[in-house]
């Protein structure tokens, strides 16, 4: 409705992110080298930890995308809702592309086992991601640490990110999961952004959908929706989305801080508990990053995969020309 009115060309703040559209913020720039290293490097388990609404399936899917002309292959689980090893087995194969074996766990891992020393001879590189690794069960976790236990030549023949909320660190620490902790080389977290990403993350989603660069959060509204959705970008795009319905509904060519306000009452958003000094810091860095708007703006519409994470990328591309370009294909386990 509002897109015409604030010449748009498609909704800036799609809850379903576009890895296109990734905004990379420090947290996510560093998160993402760390899996490409731990998959160049066949360091093993990787694990990815960040507060539901921070981006991990995003980040997830954007890493997918880079890797699509490279010698890795891939097999995505993005919902881990499976009630035993051989409905995983069956997963991580079939996301592989790998049919035509018995449904039986012995006999499954047989044949991935098979499949990874195969890949590696062609100096290729399987890795299994895992989505929403909070949900799985310990039987199920202990079978992915088994799958890690699979070597060849010095180095592991499956690679494995596993992308889960914060509660999963807190289950890695007991007493009973102590050897797969163990086993967990690379860890990165995915942290909310702070206000001035918050200010870029906005403009950076306005850009990407079309906007010429002009204001249209002005600077309170960014701090109040910095404070209301704690830097989250799932809650920035539910806000963000719903501020401009109501700028249309009242004609407001810019957002100010009454017309979030107004909004974050209709959705039941708290403001963080924040103190005083914590407050004057935010509004500090957004006044910063809005006085410096043009050359933000500027650097926004070429935005892109940064520079050193290309350079991860570039050591993963296919060596010769024979070799098969990489498949990836993405499964839910619940189908």
């Amino acid at each position: 409705m509002y897109l015409d009115f604030y010449r748009l060309r498609e909704n800036p703040f799609n809850l379903v992110t576009e890895p296109r559209t990734l905004y990379y913020s420090e947290s996510h720039c560093e998160a993402m080298a760390h899996l490409l290293y731990g998959v160049r490097e066949r360091k093993g388990i990787m694990l990815m930890l960040g507060e539901a609404g921070t981006g991990k399936t995003t980040l997830v899917r954007a890493t997918l995308d880079l890797l699509k002309k490279t010698r890795v292959q891939t097999s995505v689980i993005l919902n881990p809702v499976v009630s035993s090893s051989e409905e995983l087995l069956d997963a991580v194969l079939r996301g592989f592309g790998v049919e035509g074996y018995k449904r039986t766990s012995l006999e499954m891992v047989e044949v991935l086992q098979r499949f990874a020393l195969q890949q590696s001879r062609r100096d290729r590189i399987p890795v299994l991601i895992v989505d929403e690794a909070q949900q799985l069960s310990r039987p199920l976790l202990e079978q992915i640490r088994m799958l890690s236990n699979l070597e060849a030549d010095g180095h592991k023949l499956i690679q494995i990110i596993l992308a889960a909320q914060p509660e999963m660190n807190e289950m890695l620490r007991t007493h009973e999961f102590r050897a797969m902790r163990q086993r967990i080389t690379v860890r990165c977290r995915l942290a909310p952004l702070n206000a001035h990403e918050t200010w870029r993350y906005l403009n950076y989603r306005l850009i990407a959908a079309g906007s010429d660069g002009r204001v249209i959060f002005t600077a309170d509204a960014v701090e109040s929706m910095y404070t209301l959705s704690g830097g989250i970008p799932r809650v920035l795009n539910s806000l963000a989305d719903n501020c401009l319905l109501a700028g249309y509904s009242q004609g407001r060519a810019t957002i100010d801080a009454d017309v979030v306000e107004g909004v974050a009452t209709h959705l039941e958003l708290e403001p963080a508990t924040v103190t005083t000094q914590e407050l004057h810091t935010v509004h500090q860095d957004i006044i910063r990053a809005s006085l410096s708007w043009n050359e933000i703006a500027h650097d926004l519409r070429s935005a892109g995969v940064p520079q050193a994470l290309k350079s991860f990328i570039e050591n993963l591309h296919t060596r010769s020309e024979a070799s098969p370009v990489a498949m990836t294909r993405t499964i839910s386990s619940g189908v």
